[in-house]
């Protein structure tokens, strides 16, 4: 794989919050990296599916309410 071109679109700044004087690891640090990155992954993801499930959904809904006759 090249080169992959992302949307700027809903990127959201990095914030740093400190919580004591003790700093995170290297291995902390780059897990919390990943972790977020993955967040992001994710959510894109499930943005991109959105109208499938809903549609699932709605399948759903209509199988339950019909009381799943001859299912």
């Amino acid at each position: 794989m090249k080169h992959v071109s992302l949307p700027a679109t809903g990127v959201t700044p990095v914030t740093l919050i400190a919580f004591g004087r003790r700093r995170k690891g290297l291995f902390a640090s780059i897990l919390g990296a990943l972790h977020h990155a993955r967040k992001v992954q994710a959510s894109r993801v499930i943005k991109r599916y959105q109208h499938l499930i809903d549609r699932a959904e709605q399948r759903r809904a209509e199988l339950e309410g019909h009381g799943n006759v001859g299912h």
